[in-house]
């Protein structure tokens, strides 16, 4: 049983953590892939306004960044601390993202080689476009996670 957490909107103040956190958790595939961590380029995509901070006992444990799109919602980011990782939290957030939004699509791109990937996937999110070291994924709640994965059959 994972822990209670609660969902709040991030403020410029979680910046940092969000920074920290992120490059402590992606550093290794950012490294391998794109040869290392640039700050700037983290900087330019993290817009507070779409982010929401989890909270376990009052205290930040993760966070994650979706925003609204034409085709759905996209899934920017979905960080949690090293220290409650596998305790079903991660699960736990995805399927309410995808309770929440039962008639929009959810799309994310993760590192075709991260751990979370194998998540994505028993959550019913299906690959749909590869591009080098990274892979596009698809949460379709209108049925056909068949017809997703076709396309990158293609």
């Amino acid at each position: 049983m994972s822990p209670k957490y609660a969902i709040r909107p991030a403020t410029a103040a979680d910046y940092w953590y969000c920074y920290r956190l992120t490059k402590t958790n992606m550093l290794e595939l950012f490294t391998r892939h794109w040869g290392g961590w640039v700050s700037a380029k983290f900087r330019e995509g993290f817009a507070v306004n779409v982010v929401s901070i989890v909270v376990i006992r009052g205290r930040r444990a993760g966070y994650l960044s979706v925003n609204n799109r034409q085709d759905g919602l996209y899934l920017d980011n979905i960080q949690l601390s090293p220290t409650i990782r596998g305790q079903g939290i991660g699960t736990s957030i995805l399927k309410q993202l995808q309770a929440d939004n039962t008639s929009t699509s959810i799309h994310l791109t993760t590192f075709v080689d991260n751990p979370a990937k194998h998540l994505y996937e028993r959550l019913g999110f299906v690959a749909v476009d590869k591009r080098g070291t990274t892979i596009k994924m698809t949460w379709n709640p209108k049925g056909s996670a068949q017809q997703a994965g076709e396309i990158l059959q293609r």
